[in-house]
């Protein structure tokens, strides 16, 4: 699926490699040195993910039968666009969004815990160092603390703190090199600036829309007895408003990108990886399995059909 990329590399610049965030800029410099080697940096930021992904399933079983469906799944709904597959921010910033997850999975019935709340908020604020757009996705630190625990001051204030400790540490080194102006300015291209950089064609918009189908059935099928663990369906019900949030930002906030999308891949392939797993009808899974797979090829061989279908008419 990265083979095209690899034999011929290409690289296509948008708004976050114009304006890199302070920890992107060593990643961003490496792709302009050699366009290969950012394509094999990318390569491997994908499998640092897969590891943790792997790591974290078997730590939390978040997939209670055994079974590596959910990583291929993302493997491929990470192949479906260019941008995706080229070195981008959001590889690096969805580690430290895992990494946060886990975190705040832990706090189930961890009443009076702040450590680890307040690691939640620290992964997300660095991952927002690298996509600012992932500064939103702090929010589900606070919306999983009112789901997971009751109600305690303290772990508010460690989330808290969390979030505004590297942002403050950024800043204050960015005063002391006399960066300040340069620093805000870089904030202000990636956080208040409208973004289309994503062009939305044909194939990859009608696999999208069957993957959207697909996931309602699997998160009905999930939140409506799917899941036996207490704790599982509420650790599903955080992977819900985490895409909530998602989508949320992506088409009611002007100023960021489509490619936010990117961190929904997540929760939709253990959503879809859960159904397939445990659905009753094995030949059904294969089914969707092989919809799947098909529908990957034809991104593949026709990634630049125009949704408006005005080339039929020329």
């Amino acid at each position: 699926m990265w083979g095209s990329n690899l034999l011929h590399p290409q690289f296509i610049p948008h708004y976050y490699d114009e304006n890199p965030m302070v920890f992107y800029k060593p990643l961003i410099a490496i792709q302009q040195w050699n366009m290969l080697a950012g394509q094999i940096v990318s390569i491997l930021l994908l499998t640092a993910n897969i590891f943790l992904l792997m790591r974290t399933n078997s730590a939390i079983r978040l997939i209670e039968k055994r079974s590596i469906l959910y990583i291929l799944l993302y493997i491929m709904f990470s192949s479906c666009l260019q941008d995706f597959r080229q070195l981008n921010p959001m590889q690096p910033a969805l580690f430290f969004i895992i990494l946060a997850l886990v975190s705040l999975f832990k706090m189930y019935k961890n009443e009076r815990e702040l450590r680890t709340i307040f690691e939640c908020g620290l992964f997300f604020s660095i991952a927002t160092l690298f996509y600012a757009p992932a500064i939103y996705l702090s929010l589900l630190t606070f919306l999983g603390l009112a789901i997971l625990v009751s109600f305690y001051w303290r772990q508010w204030l460690a989330a808290i703190i969390g979030i505004l400790a590297p942002f403050a540490l950024v800043f204050a080194l960015a005063f002391c090199f006399d960066l300040l102006p340069q620093q805000i300015a870089t904030w202000k291209a990636n956080l208040l600036t409208v973004h289309t950089d994503l062009t939305l064609t044909l194939v990859p918009t009608i696999y999208s829309c069957f993957l959207a189908f697909l996931f309602v059935i699997s998160a009905i099928y999930a939140l409506t007895g799917g899941l036996k663990k207490v704790s599982i369906r509420k650790y599903y019900l955080i992977f819900i408003l985490f895409l909530t949030i998602i989508l949320c930002t992506a088409f009611l906030i002007q100023y960021v990108s489509y490619d936010i999308l990117f961190f929904g891949l997540l929760p939709v392939a253990i959503y879809i990886s859960n159904y397939m797993v445990n659905i009753r009808r094995p030949i059904i899974a294969e089914i969707l399995f092989m919809l799947i797979i098909t529908f990957l090829i034809l991104v593949h061989v026709f990634p630049n059909v125009p949704v408006s279908l005005e080339f039929l008419h020329s």
